[in-house]
């Protein structure tokens, strides 16, 4: 399921501006105390970075060793030293319970099945400690790329996205995502629409939910 390093290897980094959700989001850990924050699938770094410069102590973690070398590299130009950067796989986390004031997961969490949407939250709810928060998005049905590809169960296809051939896409209800964050005392869930441009110069837009979870 996992060729995200080979995508890196080809792209590079394709991303760089940081997103609004993630601005409100630094906001949210500062006012709830949240200082050690996960970067979870943080990709090329553009939040990790974001979140280095806000004064947070920063983990990285990305299943790419290409992605997390384009972080590195920036991080150390930008001589900041409270960024922390591993390999991981964010269904297999090796940090203790609790370890995290905060989680940030955005644009990460629709690559893969249901099970693994499952499991990441799980892993999510684990290493964040009681109080702390959890932020997140989810692919909504509404995109416009729902149904690209050839169905791997439900609302999940493969290989009906350019560069990303190979990557599972899951699609999520509202009431998905309510499921998903059964174990959190509370979990607000918003609509979210995303724009970017392709390597191409073309605009899009993403449909997704944002999630905003205490433990």
């Amino acid at each position: 399921m996992n060729n995200w390093n080979d995508i890196y290897k080809r792209q590079g980094e394709v991303q760089s501006k940081v997103l609004p959700v993630v601005v409100d989001a630094a906001r949210l850990f500062q006012d709830k105390n949240c200082r050690k924050i996960l970067d979870l699938g943080c990709g090329t770094g553009r939040h990790t970075i974001y979140l280095a410069q806000a004064g947070f102590q920063v983990w990285g973690v990305d299943s790419s060793d290409s992605a997390l070398d384009i972080t590195a590299k920036k991080a150390s130009e930008l001589e900041l030293g409270n960024i922390e950067l591993e390999n991981q796989d964010m269904l297999q986390l090796s940090f203790p319970d609790g370890d995290f004031d905060g989680v940030l997961c955005i644009w990460t969490t629709g690559h893969g099945t249901i099970a693994d949407l499952e499991q990441s939250v799980a892993e999510m709810h684990r290493v964040v400690r009681p109080g702390g928060l959890v932020i997140a998005d989810f692919c909504s049905v509404e995109d416009e790329t729902f149904g690209l590809g050839k169905v791997l169960e439900e609302n999940t296809f493969i290989g009906g996205r350019p560069g990303e051939e190979n990557i599972p896409h899951h699609y999520s209800t509202a009431e998905e995502i309510e499921s998903l964050f059964r174990r959190f005392s509370t979990a607000i869930i918003e609509p979210v629409d995303y724009t970017y441009c392709d390597p191409a110069g073309q605009a899009h837009v993403i449909k997704a939910f944002l999630v905003r979870a205490e433990k």
